[in-house]
C-alpha cells in the first residue's frame, strides 16, 4: 500500500491554508445532524492527518506514543461530548455546532508543524514531528469519539420522538 505524504511545500502553500480555513468554517457552523454529516469531517481530518502521523511511526517507541495519544484523544472526546449541547429543532431534527476549541487546536497544531519546526527543534527537548503527530492524532481521536457520542444521542432522540408519536396516536 502506498501512502501519499504531502511535502512541506504543499503544506506551506496558500491552497493548503485555504483547505484548513474551509474545514474550520464548516466545523464551526450550526447544522442539522445527519449520519453522513457526522462522518464527513472526521474522514476529511483523518485523510489530512494520517499521512502526517504515518511518517512518524518509524520506531516502536514512536508507534506506542502515537497509539497512546489516540487513546487519550478518544477519552478526551468522550469527556468533552458529555458537556456538549445537542438540541432538537421544531421539526424534530437535532442541531449540532462544532467545538471551537477542538477545531482551533487541530488547526494550530498543523500551523506549528509547518511554521514552528525550526524553533521547536532548536530547543532539543522533543522531536517536533512526533509532538505534533501526538496532538494531531489526539484531536482526530477526540473528534471521532465526540461524533460517536453525538450519534448515540441522535439515535436516542429519534427513538424517544418515535415513542412520543406512538403515544400521541
Amino acid at each position: 500500500m502506498t501512502v501519499i505524504v504531502p511535502d512541506s511545500n504543499f503544506m506551506a502553500s496558500p491552497s493548503f491554508l485555504i483547505i484548513i480555513m474551509l474545514i474550520i468554517i464548516l466545523q464551526l457552523r450550526e447544522r442539522k445532524i445527519k449520519l453522513r454529516k457526522l462522518i464527513i469531517m472526521p474522514v476529511i481530518l483523518s485523510i489530512i492527518t494520517i499521512p502526517m502521523i504515518y511518517v512518524e511511526m518509524y520506531s516502536v517507541f514512536n508507534a506506542a506514543v502515537i497509539f497512546v495519544s489516540i487513546l487519550i484523544g478518544v477519552l478526551m472526546g468522550f469527556l468533552i461530548s458529555r458537556f456538549m449541547e445537542v438540541k432538537m429543532d421544531e421539526n424534530g431534527s437535532m442541531i449540532m455546532k462544532g467545538s471551537v476549541i477542538a477545531v482551533f487546536l487541530w488547526a494550530a497544531i498543523i500551523l506549528v508543524r509547518i511554521y514552528g519546526r525550526n524553533e521547536i527543534s532548536s530547543m532539543g527537548l522533543i522531536d517536533l514531528n512526533l509532538l505534533t503527530a501526538m496532538f494531531l492524532i489526539m484531536a482526530v481521536g477526540a473528534m471521532i469519539s465526540r461524533r460517536i457520542f453525538i450519534y448515540w444521542k441522535y439515535v436516542n432522540f429519534k427513538k424517544n420522538a418515535a415513542l412520543k408519536q406512538d403515544l400521541i396516536n
